[in-house]
């Protein structure tokens, strides 16, 4: 601002001790001073008044909170980011099981097509086994499962042999 150094400083000392003589030059210094920190009161009380009025504080916690906010929406953009790329990630992995899953019924039904139609009408898994330890094949039901079968007409199986019936 005001750019005095000691060579001003004392020139106006000397005009002023020249003005008002060597008696009074103590109390008007003392007024002058007086005058100066009055000065530096008002301006700092004005300059706090202001900074009230205004709202400083808040206008530094707003600017820290739109630091904040900046810094999410970066931290979302990026989570959103990771999110798409998982997305298309998991679009790949749906992809390749559903071509996998088209392969592998495409080889079950190239098997089956090779397999014999007698062979691949019956099937010859197992039965579990009896708590007495006992296990048969599907197809030769044990002692006490052929009473569903022989009461149930469409679960009966017709003899391999033509009967005299279907011959005449």
């Amino acid at each position: 601002m005001l750019d005095i150094g000691f060579p001003e400083l004392l020139l106006v000392t000397l005009v002023i001790l020249l003005v008002f003589g060597p008696e009074r030059l103590p109390e008007v210094l003392r007024t002058l001073g007086g005058w100066i920190g009055s000065a530096r009161r008002s301006f700092t009380s004005l300059k706090t008044e202001i900074e009230r009025e205004i709202g400083a504080d808040d206008i530094r916690r707003e600017l820290h909170n739109s630091r904040i906010l900046e810094e999410a929406k970066k931290v979302r953009d990026e989570i959103e980011g990771a999110g798409a790329e998982l997305r298309a990630s998991q679009k790949e992995v749906d992809d390749l099981m559903r071509r996998r899953m088209a392969a592998m019924q495409a080889e079950d039904q190239a098997v089956e097509d090779a397999l014999p139609d007698s062979a691949a009408s019956t099937p010859t898994a197992k039965i579990p086994a009896a708590p007495d330890g006992t296990g048969a094949d599907a197809e030769t039901p044990e002692a006490g499962h052929t009473d569903a079968v022989e009461n149930d007409p469409e679960a009966q199986v017709p003899d391999a042999k033509p009967s005299r019936e279907s011959k005449s």
